[in-house]
């Protein structure tokens, strides 16, 4: 016969993965934003466009047609083939026999779980924003913050932001900002600034930003055409990043072990409120095992991942403010 301990029920994978994902979804930033595709291997190869509509060295314009004429064949720039390996990234947590045996050990279980959870999709986060950082486009030169936000006197966010806003558009490219995501820092300098300044409520409204449907995480600046994220991780104090999420520039590959998946189709949760059913393909994995040396208990859990740039006009990233 068979004994389970009181807690055992909370280390199960049908408990842990929809708990671990009620944790991050919360803190993650760009699950929602850039597509995911599941990699057929550990190293993936795709294509990178490095030249524009316009730009495009083999661009022709079309001849006038005439009986003798002759036509005028199109031709176009290949893609640049590139290649990224998927890296696994996670924790193991060990939890002894007294957790598991007395009902108070739960609470152990719990933290434990949260601050992985936590911990996993800070550094989720930061994986994607450093890719960003290093193959998005710089704007270094293009665009230049009056000062910083902190300084009070001198800032000018919102001229900043529509500055920002004028170095995405580029002859041949469709790309248009749509989301900034800055340091909580500088988040809160921007909310101060549209706080202090002496404007009435139609052009506080409709011009220089509210609240997005309520989300205190965002402000939504309607005289630029994008919404202000504030990142609790990847992006330092003092940098932005910046997105049109209309034309993701970025594909996020990852890999689901068909041993060890944590994908189990979808789970319900709320975002602003309203109940939304979100699907499990992170590339998180899961596994457990039982220590007959020490009688601990160890759970596994990681991402395996590789986010690529796919089209780098499309996502920016630059400080200065």
């Amino acid at each position: 016969m068979s004994v389970t301990a009181p807690n055992e029920e909370f280390l199960t994978k049908r408990f842990i993965i929809p708990k671990m994902y009620e944790i991050m979804n919360p803190l993650l930033a760009w699950t929602d934003i850039f597509p995911q595709v599941k990699a057929t291997a550990p190293v993936v190869a795709y294509k990178q466009e490095t030249t524009s509509d316009s730009g495009d060295t083999k661009k022709e314009k079309p001849k006038l047609m005439t009986p003798s004429g002759q036509w005028t064949y199109v031709e176009i720039s290949q893609f640049t083939q590139k290649a990224a390996n998927l890296n696994k990234r996670g924790f193991a947590i060990k939890i002894d026999q007294d957790a598991l045996d007395y009902v108070e050990g739960v609470d152990e279980i719990q933290r434990a779980l949260r601050k992985t959870g936590f911990w996993i999709a800070e550094d989720y986060n930061d994986r994607i924003s450093s890719e960003i950082a290093a193959s998005g486009t710089a704007l270094a030169g293009n665009w230049t913050p009056t000062a910083e936000w902190s300084d009070t006197a001198n800032a000018t966010p919102i001229a900043d932001l529509e500055d920002l806003e004028d170095c995405f558009i580029r002859e041949g490219y469709p790309y248009r900002l749509t989301d900034v995501y800055i340091h909580k820092t500088n988040f809160k300098e921007l909310k101060k600034y549209l706080t202090s300044i002496d404007i009435n409520e139609y052009k506080q409204e409709n011009l220089y930003g509210t609240p997005k449907n309520g989300n205190r995480d965002t402000l939504e600046i309607p005289v630029v055409g994008a919404t202000v994220h504030r990142l609790l991780s990847g992006v330092n104090e003092g940098s932005i990043i910046a997105i049109d999420r209309n034309n993701p520039g970025m594909t996020i590959f990852y890999n689901q072990s068909p041993r060890y998946s944590a994908m189990n189709g979808k789970y319900e949760t709320f975002v602003n409120g309203q109940k939304v059913s979100k699907s499990l393909s992170y590339g998180f994995n899961f596994n457990k095992y039982f220590d007959n040396e020490t009688h601990q208990t160890v759970v596994q859990l990681w991402y395996d991942n590789a986010p690529v740039n796919i089209e780098p006009f499309a996502t920016a990233t630059d400080d200065g403010i």
